[in-house]
């Protein structure tokens, strides 16, 4: 069916909107939940675990090398303008991208990612001193893109935005998960890593609390926790419930756009994955998984970018 340039870049925008606002959530809830445990740990510990903040959030180049000062990581994670992943910086395109969508974003979807934005854009920070006030900075803005979250389905109509807008949404939850689990690898962490450390990464992904209900913290190990990235039933974040979701959107746009290759890659991802949790997760075998699904993923969004072309 043929569409207009407008159509197109409004779909774009709304595909966009949603993964740089998802970007900034993770983002942000990574910030939140390492605060603590970066301000107590040593500089050792700290470093290292630096190095697996960067990977997990695919942070390729810093500045310079700050790892063991914590006011520097956290600015670059927050607020640096000059860091493309940065939340400051995903609120902004984010926020761009829902400028060019007013005439479909209801009033309270749009006043809050505003909100959310000036609030990061307003405070004064530098990469020496941290605001005082910093996590209830965080929280404040974490709990206005959560809001969203749970007004999109509310407010919105299940239309064709819609659907882009939730395909962007659980594609980014989907790569934005798997680099952490990449990150945190055990072929890549020899050494046992300090209890608040994993802690901190169970709650960036919104895991901690699922994950405290099922097993036992002195039986804690990197496959139990991989374990329900897998299930498709237990946890509505894991990769087979996102996949699935992409899948059921994708089927609603299947009338109007050429989603099929986009389709059979998702579909071939999803196999992989459910085929992974029959077998097993020992750790050597689920290292090229993880980062399998990031490439994956990184290939649905070139043909999703393609059928808009």
């Amino acid at each position: 069916m043929m569409k207009t340039n407008g159509e197109r870049q409004r779909l774009e925008n709304v595909y966009w909107m949603a993964r740089y606002a998802e970007r900034a959530l993770l983002t942000l809830n990574v910030a939140q939940n390492y605060l603590g445990y970066g301000l107590e740990a040593s500089e050792e510990n700290w470093s290292s675990c630096w190095e697996r903040i960067k990977k997990g959030l695919r942070i390729s180049r810093c500045p310079a090398d700050f790892s063991g000062k914590i006011a520097c990581c956290f600015f670059f994670l927050v607020f640096d303008p000059d860091n493309s992943l940065s939340a400051f910086s995903s609120l902004f395109s984010a926020r761009e991208n829902a400028k060019l969508l007013r005439d479909w974003l209801p009033l309270a979807l749009w006043e809050e990612l505003n909100s959310a934005y000036f609030l990061i854009s307003s405070t004064t920070a530098s990469s020496s001193n941290l605001p005082s006030s910093l996590y209830p900075f965080l929280r404040n803005i974490l709990e206005r893109l959560l809001l969203i979250r749970q007004w999109e389905d509310y407010l919105l109509e299940e239309d064709c935005l819609w659907a882009w807008l939730k395909i962007g949404e659980s594609l980014e939850k989907v790569g934005n998960s798997a680099a952490f689990f990449f990150a945190y690898h055990p072929a890549d962490n020899k050494d046992p890593l300090p209890f608040e450390e994993w802690e901190a990464f169970l709650s960036s992904l919104f895991l901690l609390d699922l994950i405290k209900k099922k097993i036992p913290l002195h039986e804690l190990s990197f496959e139990k926790i991989a374990s329900y990235m897998f299930e498709l039933s237990l946890y509505s974040y894991s990769f087979p419930s996102q996949l699935n979701k992409i899948l059921h959107y994708m089927e609603l746009l299947s009338g109007q756009w050429a989603m099929e290759t986009a389709q059979a890659k998702t579909n071939e991802l999803l196999t992989k994955v459910l085929e992974r949790a029959k077998e097993g997760f020992e750790a050597e075998s689920t290292k090229k998984l993880f980062l399998d699904i990031q490439i994956e993923c990184n290939q649905i969004h070139q043909y999703l970018l393609s059928a808009l072309a």
